[in-house]
């Protein structure tokens, strides 16, 4: 690469804040040669590293001849008998212990959420078993937690040494556990071992696994039981199958001790990516990006990077030039990235990635488009927001397309090069390259609209282009007037030649379902889900992954609202309904299935769900372990259903208003605009907008998976002139009419089953009478049941609708 030439090719000097730096540390770096292209060029690094991939066994072991305990949060090993190998690194340093003989082990978590999950993994909320094998790996010694005369392991005082060496089957087995985290996890345990061991004030880590006796189960999996204070989720229990092909791993718990942990240190922030990235027209990418990192008080000696593994990694160096030393093993998701003081000493640390793969999938159309739209880039922490400001170079006959302003656009040496910059610090960014036709909408400062471009396949008929900047220009009208303005200039659709689409800042890839597509309803739904990413998602994002429903389930939900608003005449908003229920309580086996069509998943994909039985709502990806259909039924159908139920649960019934709904949601953007919230913050807003608490609501459908049946009936009666009313329920309808000989009561009557005796639900029925009028009103059901009776009115009954609007989510049983 010439980077001087690239200098040229600047189109204003304020492109990027450490780009001549990074151009000068480029140029120093084609006078090093290949032998310093990745790895740990320190030795006692790299020496040590090496002992922590393979520890050395002590040539004695301890025998145990009574019961020790060794104990970490949640989980207990009772050690009847047997023997413990010590496992040294080349400091001498114990960083491991083997155990062989008998023993028993005990996990089990003190959260519901998390014993369910055991359930459905090990079969019991309590996973208890014998081993005869138990291995231990940990960054220190003290992060064991060894009750009573355990600590004479070390001491040799009161257990007695003995002379086993260990077996060379024994010492394969703790490495093939090491090469399945990183084969199939990306997960490097001598690199975790390491960064620990050269932080100033580490985290405590400890992991420990072993395999059930074969009492039970003739081919048991093996369990590894992490321990990582510094992690988000200290407490991880994973089950591995090393026969199965398909998904060897699942991750059975992952969650934070219920005791106070201490407080986390403030991480490092990285701000902003600047540089250059290279395209051939076969997908093929090089990149040279910088990246600006704010660093806390406490400044670290590592930094862990996450970058696809499509990726190589040639090498990082600081702004000063400096070549660092990293770890990246092949497979590995992590860089883990060694820090001088020097580099360190400031605020903000600046760092060069040079890396290059084959990065993009080629499809017939001739567009390539990224394969991991996420971490194309080296991210650090959890999709923390950043600016991007990237110079794209291709073919001259293709173009780049991405998310922000075109800076510039021009012609170089036979390349064409595209400079972007962000409009706004975002979670993440990816970008295409292809021939495309475009369309443009300008922008129409009258109804609040921004300029549309959308690009699609040189071949797209231009009904299917217009209906696409439809609905697009429609759905941005239709949550501007909701929810508040769109933040950005432009918004940027593409049409994407795979199953799926994915909405980022400004810039939309549209999968060619929702260009050609025709089934009404769900199409329409398609591309306003993505326009409403730009309100959740974007401009309000979230927290971890147990809360990502409040961006696909919103977005989702949104796109259902569009179809209401926007085909108020042909009533596909109530198909969609019943297509979530259908999927959520019938699996797809009721009917053909049309809210699952646009990931791509057939009936038979449906019928193998675990449906409830995978998790609740708030286990977000979690759930899709066995079934990848289950993530997208909890946290987009499931999702966007109990925000139908909120709806139902905030509107005037007497005016049939969603006023109050939209006022939650855009009071919700309007607070956690640029911001993660969790689940609990959304929770605290909407009992705001509600008036009451509204934990048993979120306790039910957002924490747990059980679904009531209701079985009602109803009775008419004639209403004598001076009779009464005293409605039961939270009535919101009222007529002065006075009744007369021939007006009718109606009484319901509902049975509630199949939930937890807590469990209750405000439902609403609908009356409808010869006139014309409808009353609606709403009857608590809880484990006693309900009972509603409405006023009389002077005219026929004609129909009684149990949960009206299928404002709830249930089974129904009509007696």
């Amino acid at each position: 690469m010439n980077f001087s030439t690239r200098k040229t090719m600047l189109p204003d000097a304020r492109v990027f804040t450490c780009l001549f730096a990074a151009a000068m540390i480029a140029l120093f770096a084609q006078t090093l040669g290949a032998t310093q292209k990745n790895g740990l060029r320190d030795r006692e690094l790299r020496r040590l590293y090496q002992s922590l991939q393979k520890p050395i066994p002590a040539d004695s072991a301890w025998a145990i001849r009574d019961t020790l305990l060794v104990q970490l949060p949640d989980f207990k090993a009772t050690l009847h008998s047997g023997k413990i190998t010590v496992l040294l690194d080349s400091t001498q340093t114990v960083t491991g212990l083997l155990f062989e003989g008998q023993a028993h082990i005990e996990f089990r978590p003190p959260h519901a959420l998390e014993q369910f999950q055991v359930s459905r993994f090990a079969k019991d909320s309590l996973l208890s078993c014998t081993a005869s094998q138990i291995l231990w790996r940990f960054s220190r010694l003290e992060d064991f937690s060894m009750p009573g005369e355990s600590r004479s392991i070390f001491t040799g005082a009161q257990l007695p040494r003995i002379h086993a060496p260990l077996h060379r089957k024994t010492q394969d087995w703790m490495g093939d556990i090491s090469e399945a985290l990183l084969e199939h996890r990306g997960y490097n345990l001598a690199a975790q071992l390491l960064r620990r061991r050269v932080e100033e004030k580490p985290s405590a880590f400890v992991l420990c696994a072993f395999y059930p006796d074969r009492d039970l189960n003739p081919f048991p999996p093996l369990y590894l039981y992490f321990f990582d204070s510094a992690a988000e989720e200290p407490i991880t229990l994973l089950q591995y199958f090393p026969k199965r092909i398909r998904r060897p791993f699942y991750t059975v718990c992952s969650y934070k001790p219920t005791h106070d942990p201490p407080p986390r240190q403030p991480a490092p922030q990285l701000m902003r990516y600047t540089g250059w990235v290279e395209l051939d027209g076969g997908g093929n990418m090089e990149a040279d990006l910088g990246v600006n990192i704010a660093l806390p008080q406490t400044k670290p000696r590592t930094l862990s990077f996450t970058l696809s593994t499509e990726l190589d990694l040639a090498w990082v160096r600081s702004e000063q030039g400096d070549t660092l030393d990293f770890i990246r093993a092949k497979k590995e998701t992590d860089i883990t990235v060694f820090l001088p003081a020097p580099a360190v000493s400031a605020d903000t640390l600046r760092l060069l990635f040079h890396y290059d793969g084959d990065m993009l999938q080629r499809h017939e159309n001739g567009s390539l488009f990224l394969k991991d739209p996420v971490f194309w880039v080296p991210r650090l922490g959890y999709l923390n927001r950043a600016h991007y400001s990237i110079v794209f170079k291709c073919p001259p006959r293709m173009r780049v397309l991405t998310g922000g302003r075109l800076v510039r656009d021009w012609y170089e040496g036979g390349f064409h090069l595209s400079f972007y910059r962000s409009f706004l610090p975002a979670k993440a960014a990816t970008f295409c390259l292809g021939n495309f036709s475009a369309d443009t909408l300008l922008a129409s400062p009258e109804l609040g609209l921004p300029q549309i471009e959308i690009y699609s396949m040189t071949r797209r008929a231009l009904p299917d282009r217009k209906r696409v900047a439809k609905d697009l220009a429609n759905s941005l009208y239709f949550f501007q007037n909701h929810l508040g303005d769109f933040p950005l200039p432009v918004l940027r659709v593409v049409e994407s030649p795979t199953m799926h689409s994915q909405g980022f800042p400004g810039f939309v890839t549209l999968s060619w379902l929702g260009f050609a597509g025709h089934v009404t309803g769900p199409t329409e739904a398609l591309r306003s889900h993505e326009v409403a990413h730009q309100w959740f998602g974007n401009l309000l994002g979230w927290a971890t992954y147990h809360d990502q429903w409040l961006s696909e389930a919103f977005a989702e939900y949104l796109g259902a609202l569009y179809v209401e608003w926007v085909l108020r005449e042909d009533k596909r908003f109530d198909e969609m309904l019943q297509a979530w229920n259908n999927d959520l309580l019938n699996r797809g086996n009721v009917g053909v299935s049309i809210g699952m069509q646009r990931f791509g998943f057939s009936k038979q994909a449906l019928r193998k769900s675990e449906g409830e039985k995978a998790g609740p709502v708030w286990m977000g990806v979690r759930l899709g372990q066995k079934e990848p259909l289950d993530y997208y039924m909890q946290t987009y159908e499931k999702g966007a259903y109990v925000l139908h139920m909120l709806r139902w649960l905030l509107r005037d019934l007497g005016t049939d208003s969603d006023h109050r709904f939209w006022a939650l949601l855009a009071d919700f953007l309007q607070r956690y605009q640029a911001a993660e919230p969790a689940s609990a913050d959304f929770q605290k807003i909407a009992e705001s907008h509600y008036g009451a608490s509204l934990d048993w609501f979120f306790q039910q459908w957002i924490f747990a998976t059980d679904i009531p049946t209701y079985t009602w009936s109803y009775t008419i009666l004639p209403a004598a002139l001076e009779q009464p009313t005293s409605p039961v329920g939270l009535p919101v309808a009222s007529f002065g009419v006075e009744p007369r000989q021939e007006a009718q009561l109606v009484r319901v009557q509902v049975r509630q089953e199949n939930v937890p005796p807590h469990f209750e639900m405000p439902i609403p029925i609908t009356v409808e009478y010869a006139d014309g009028v409808r009353d609606t009103r709403r009857v608590l059901v809880n484990h006693e049941g309900g009972v509603l009776e409405f006023p009389a009115y002077p005219a026929k009954v004609t129909r009684v609708l149990f949960n009206a609007g299928n404002a709830v989510l249930c089974r129904v049983v009509n007696n």
